[in-house]
């Protein structure tokens, strides 16, 4: 089978997400073609080494030519302006069409625009595409709301379980680690984190440290919020090294679809706070706290974390993606989608 992958080639998910199903796909025997920003010459607007872009293009003639003898033009979204064109155009009858969405949602008024982004997205293709598949059960519950011809299945994002995995070491170093990874943007709610964790360090008689990597449009502002505790890395290179020098893994975002820095930590051993959005609660199981995202309701989470025996939720952290979050699982669980079509 010849599957191409039409997707935004930017630090994130998505591009985690695409290059690990074309390595599983090949070690399984197809083709597999990649069609991103940079082979149809999209004009990027935002930042693409780590904050929200976006590509602008009128490329419906590229797509088809570099489609032409494929079997699966799966789209995934957001990718860039010419998935809105693509449902008017005549490949929709030409090749089979799959749909994955990863646009997060969440409450407020960006939860609300991601949900009408979604919207609008599976009433275009409704009918055009062959399956929609969903990395969330909350992105699921949107597109059924607006498609009834098209079925909707639910596939998560995955993690790569040998290169993330726990130290096998014991810690042996003073204080409690607490870690984010990720993009340094409104939505990942950072400017609460650290006000919570400032608030816990006046408080606390426990040394606790906070680690945290990525980089986007705040930053700036982030990294002069550093201090003797607080520390801002930026890009780190190995992220699983990154994992294993903590204790407890923080995701405070106010969006998420299903977040693959959260399974990657889960991955690594590390028991996980994160807050009720997304599909967040359908991975913290005995594993960790769920929380809200205002500074006292991650503040309490992480004094509750401390008071726990996180050690243990570390532990079944790995095991729940041992059970069905390792790559291969997921590729698998793809091509079940691309043969019943």
């Amino acid at each position: 089978m010849k599957i191409a992958f039409y997707y935004r080639c930017v630090n994130g998910g998505i591009r985690t997400h695409v290059e690990a199903l074309s390595h599983e796909f090949i070690l399984k025997g197809h083709e597999v073609k990649q069609i991103n920003q940079y082979a149809l010459g999209s004009f990027m607007l935002g930042n693409s080494a780590g904050g929200i872009s976006y590509g602008f293009d009128l490329a419906l003639k590229k797509i088809k030519k570099e489609v032409e003898d494929c079997d699966i033009l799966h789209i995934h979204h957001a990718a860039t302006f010419s998935e809105f064109l693509l449902p008017f155009s005549s490949l929709c009858y030409e090749c089979d069409i799959i749909n994955t969405f990863h646009i997060p949602v969440g409450n407020g008024f960006g939860g609300e625009m991601a949900k009408a982004l979604i919207g609008a997205l599976a009433s275009l293709y409704e009918g055009r595409s062959k399956k929609f598949i969903s990395v969330s059960s909350e992105i699921a519950a949107e597109i059924q709301q607006h498609c009834f011809k098209t079925g909707t299945v639910v596939i998560p994002n995955g993690v790569d379980i040998k290169r993330f995995h726990p130290s096998g070491e014991r810690r042996a170093r003073r204080g409690i680690y607490i870690g984010y990874l990720g993009r340094l943007s409104h939505e990942k709610n950072i400017l609460n984190m650290i006000k919570a964790v400032k608030a816990l360090i006046r408080e606390s008689p426990r040394p606790v440290y906070l680690k945290i990597a990525g980089t986007g449009p705040l930053y700036e502002r982030v990294k002069r919020l550093e201090n003797e505790r607080i520390k801002v890395l930026g890009y780190v290179d190995d992220a699983a090294s990154f994992y294993r020098s903590l204790d407890i893994f923080l995701l405070p975002s106010r969006l998420e679809a299903q977040p693959i820095a959260l399974l990657e930590a889960m991955a690594s051993g590390l028991p996980v706070i994160a807050t009720d959005v997304g599909d967040n609660k359908y991975y913290v199981q005995g594993n960790g706290i769920l929380c809200g995202t205002t500074v006292n309701e991650l503040k309490e989470a992480i004094e509750e974390m401390l008071s726990s025996d996180f050690a243990r939720m570390g532990m079944e952290s790995r095991r729940i993606v041992e059970r069905g979050y390792s790559w291969d699982k997921i590729a698998a669980r793809t091509l079940e989608v691309y043969n019943t079509i």
